[in-house]
């Protein structure tokens, strides 16, 4: 991650002190992601990250797309759903190491409705007959 880096350089940032700055955010693993890594099962599956950024709670920063990529460098999938479609990785990464899709229709404050008793019957059959009950 550090000899080739796929962080953008900030203005007046030599390719030198990206790298140191890489190196030093792959240090400081939040615990609980460390504690995440530890738990799971790699021969069984590929992890996957789900990031859901609404920036209810703040916008992507440097800090944390260098511990996503790092953590697509230890094999971990990783999704962000931007529902603003505002750039977040985008502004940090280089354009050849994400896939970007867009959706064709956003609805906002769609209402839930709870499903019909009809569907819920037929769904909770099929998952009988899906475990084997």
């Amino acid at each position: 991650m550090c000899e080739k880096p796929a962080l953008k350089p900030l203005p007046m940032e030599s390719t030198e002190e990206v790298k140191i700055y890489l190196f030093s955010q792959s240090m400081f693993m939040p615990k609980n992601i460390t504690q995440l890594l530890e738990k799971f099962d790699y021969s069984q599956q590929v992890p996957k990250f789900i990031i859901y950024n609404n920036e209810l709670t703040g916008i992507l920063s440097r800090s944390d797309a260098a511990l996503l990529l790092l953590l697509n460098h230890f094999g971990i999938d990783i999704v962000i759903y931007n529902p603003p479609g505002h750039n977040d990785i985008e502004n940090y990464l280089y354009e050849s190491l994400y896939d970007k899709h867009w959706l064709d229709e956003v609805v906002f404050e769609l209402e839930y409705k709870e499903p019909s008793i009809l569907k819920k019957v037929l769904f909770q059959g099929i998952l009988k007959n899906l475990r084997g009950d």
